[in-house]
């Protein structure tokens, strides 16, 4: 997955390491298993990440929280979710922690982005609020 966050959040699924989730799999922190790269234009969309020679910007993440900050950029973040042990119709839940709220700074909403192993894009999801300023 793909994911924009920040004042634009976007995530893709594909080249970081795979989480595997499995019947067993209660809850899963993946913070530690993506790849993210800092937009700090905020002017990249999802075929400028797509882009075979745009993969060597992202950067592999490994803590267990995935903080940067007040910010402006926009962050990109990677990840690869493997759902195929997983019984099927089981209900998957993403979940993204609550935003900071600080007194007149706009804060963004998240992109979430769906892609095949080809690097299509398969689904876009809009999450949270994305105000203008």
């Amino acid at each position: 997955m793909l994911i924009a966050g920040g004042r634009h959040a976007r995530f893709s699924v594909g080249y970081a390491q795979q989480i595997i989730i499995n019947p067993d799999t209660k809850h899963v922190s993946i913070a530690a298993n993506i790849e993210y790269y800092e937009d700090r234009s905020e002017s990249l969309d999802i075929e400028d990440v797509l882009t075979p020679i745009f993969s060597v910007n992202f950067i592999p993440h490994d803590r267990e929280l995935f903080h940067f900050g007040i910010t402006s950029s926009a962050y990109w973040m990677r990840f690869d979710l493997d759902w195929s042990a997983a019984a099927s119709g089981a209900v998957k839940v993403l979940e993204f922690g609550p935003p900071k709220l600080v007194g007149g700074i706009v804060r963004g909403g998240i992109e979430l982005y769906r892609i095949d192993e080809q690097g299509n894009l398969i689904s876009q999801y809009i999450l949270g609020t994305q105000a203008n300023e």
